[in-house]
């Protein structure tokens, strides 16, 4: 029979024991507790009367002619893909070289959930989001990110070369 100093004498045997009870049960704890619930999307009101472009505007201005418009693709019957997207805003009037577009696919050839369109107007950004399950839409103004506050989307974006 071991006596009870045998593990003091093997404190790493002791230790890692301890570890590993403390990782199984750190593990089960995560198992618990209230499933999150996806927040309910809803899509910005159809305004009473059109909203015009501003080609001088900024882009809290441009804010609601830019929401109509992805109002407008949502509805419509192309593939929510970069290229659809970033014409139907350039055919709106906003300015191609001032926009950045989300990749149709991940890095292992999925096709992407959602496109993501922005259009920078000097410091800030219209965003635009467009779901292809359903065709839910989102828009918003921010300001630009980076150094040089020229960025609207972060990290990988493919280029707009149509």
């Amino acid at each position: 029979m071991r006596s009870p100093l045998h593990s003091l004498r093997r404190p790493g045997a002791a230790f890692g024991a301890l570890a590993l009870t403390a990782a199984l049960l750190a593990g089960c704890s995560l198992l618990e507790g209230p499933t999150p619930e996806t927040p309910e999307r809803t899509e910005p009101a159809v305004p009473e009367t059109a909203p015009e472009f501003f080609p001088e505007g900024s882009a809290a201005d441009n804010l609601p002619y830019f929401t109509e418009v992805l109002r407008a693709f949502a509805a419509g019957e192309q593939p929510v893909q970069g290229a659809p997207v970033v014409d139907a805003v350039a055919a709106a009037g906003f300015d191609k070289t001032a926009m950045q577009v989300s990749f149709d696919e991940s890095q292992t050839g999925l096709a992407a959930d959602s496109i993501f369109v922005s259009v920078r107007i000097g410091a800030d950004c219209l965003i635009g989001q467009v779901v292809a399950e359903d065709r839910g839409f989102a828009a918003e103004a921010k300001p630009a990110l980076g150094p040089a506050q020229d960025i609207c989307l972060i990290g990988s974006t493919r280029v707009i070369d149509w």
